[in-house]
């Protein structure tokens, strides 16, 4: 079951006899806030599943009047013959599987939840279906909704909490702490002691499992009482790589699961998790930026960077924040062995810090680019230098055959102008990181990397599930 079908994928997929009735309930609802199940089977003795905001499901209760609403859960309806549910649902577009803040809150509390199931009340769920049989479940439902219908997280609920009690079974951990208490300290003292306006910059630990707070928080508080210019983010560091090797707090990284089977991985805790041959060095592989352009589109919106170190394949992706407006880029790295869970996000100031230190001209801001045709034609030189500096074999670009650069940038701002923009500072990022030689360009991708999997002395210990 996956709800991937918007308004107009939904009336199609529709049978014929459906259509017409489904898109007159469907009128006034916008295009992405509909996610109907595609795996439907088309008949009246299956019920078709749809997702959507509460707020839509009251639009179309008041258009199927002989539907029936169980408050805050589902409207059952019949239209032409058909059965259907609306599922009242956080997810939004582009969320895959409920990626926004909203439905990521829900899904880390609902992690937080079925841990202290495993950790505090030595709860073993034979299957992942078996959790819909706990006594408790409804708690979980009260914490995330979607997880009635949603099987790919509800299987990944099952999967921590296996891999949890594997791992923390024997521990006597009292907390499960997602926002509120430890989470806002640590945050608070990140932001207000050294600086680090963003915690996840520091250490992404979505959950801490904590055996004693008040005692944990007093040592920290009486180690990290100097001034900020006396004392550093690595004192801080050492403090919790040693609760974390005592089983003291415990930082989780969550992610959903890549197979049904969960992994788990500890960073930063005085160990390394790297091949024992691993040198410090990624090696640069190649590289992608497609600039074709058909239908009114470019080919992708991104730009991908391969590397390798000791047989595992890495990808960076480049692309802009938000592909409605002109943006900034955001870097995301893969493993390619996994590449469900994702190695994670660079900062992007950390990233801006890291091109002046290599002596790169690359700034991350779109006003310092064309922000329509006109202005494109006025500098298109300067663009067109950077798109031959970077279309050799010789730095293993791959590009669609038959481009024309000059003329799809600006067909792109005709259709598609933020995508114009961002594959412009894709084209003077890569061309950037192609004018370094080949080891200085290694070095500068495994800083990359790191910066994305928050390995390193200044960065917190965790544990990353997945």
């Amino acid at each position: 079951m996956a709800y991937l079908l918007s308004v107009t994928k939904a009336i199609n997929h529709a049978p014929t006899d459906l259509k017409k009735e489904l898109k007159d309930v469907f009128s006034g609802i916008k295009e992405d806030s509909i996610f109907a199940d595609n795996s439907w089977k088309k008949t009246t003795l299956s019920t078709w599943k749809i997702k959507t905001s509460a707020e839509n499901v009251t639009k179309i209760g008041n258009k199927v009047p002989s539907a029936t609403m169980t408050p805050g859960k589902f409207l059952k309806a019949t239209i032409s013959g058909y059965k259907i549910d609306f599922l009242i649902s956080g997810k939004k577009s582009g969320s895959k599987g409920g990626g926004d803040a909203a439905s990521t809150r829900m899904q880390e509390l609902g992690s937080a939840w079925i841990m202290r199931r495993a950790i505090v009340d030595n709860k073993k769920y034979p299957t992942a279906d078996s959790i819909r049989q706990d006594t408790r479940y409804a708690e979980l439902v009260a914490i995330y909704p979607d997880v009635d219908e949603d099987d790919e997280w509800l299987q990944t609920f099952y999967g921590q909490q296996k891999k949890m009690l594997e791992e923390f079974g024997q521990q006597s951990f009292k907390e499960f702490n997602r926002e509120g208490g430890f989470m806002k300290f640590i945050s608070d003292l990140c932001r207000d002691k050294f600086g680090i306006a963003k915690k996840d910059t520091w250490n992404p630990a979505d959950i801490w499992c904590i055996k004693n707070e008040d005692k944990n928080l007093t040592i920290i508080k009486n180690v990290i009482n100097g001034t900020k210019k006396s004392q550093t983010i690595l004192e801080l560091n050492q403090v919790l790589i040693r609760m974390f090797n005592d089983r003291e707090i415990v930082g989780i990284s969550l992610k959903k699961l890549s197979d049904k089977i969960a992994k788990y991985e500890e960073f930063n805790v005085g160990k390394s998790v790297l091949p024992k041959d691993f040198d410090f060095n990624i090696f640069y592989e190649g590289s992608k930026i497609d600039l074709s352009f058909a239908n009114k589109k470019f080919g992708t919106q991104d730009t991908t960077i391969k590397l390798k170190e000791a047989g595992v394949l890495y990808k960076i992706q480049i692309k802009g924040n938000d592909t409605s407006t002109i943006c900034n880029l955001k870097y995301e790295s893969t493993a390619e062995a996994s590449s469900a869970a994702r190695v994670g996000k660079a900062a992007v100031d950390q990233v801006a810090a890291l091109l002046i230190q290599y002596g790169l001209k690359f700034v991350n801001n779109n006003k310092l680019y064309p922000q329509n045709a006109k202005e494109f034609q006025l500098k298109k030189s300067t663009y067109i230098k950077m798109y031959n500096a970077v279309n050799g074999s010789k730095f293993k670009i791959v590009k669609p055959p038959d481009q024309k650069f000059e003329d799809n940038i600006i067909k792109g701002y005709t259709y598609t102008p933020s995508i114009a923009v961002s594959k412009l500072m894709q084209l003077h990022f890569l061309s950037e990181l192609m004018s370094l030689p080949d080891k200085k360009r290694n070095y500068f991708m495994t800083d990359m990397i790191f910066l994305s999997a928050k390995i390193g002395e200044n960065f917190g210990p965790f544990g990353k599930l997945y």
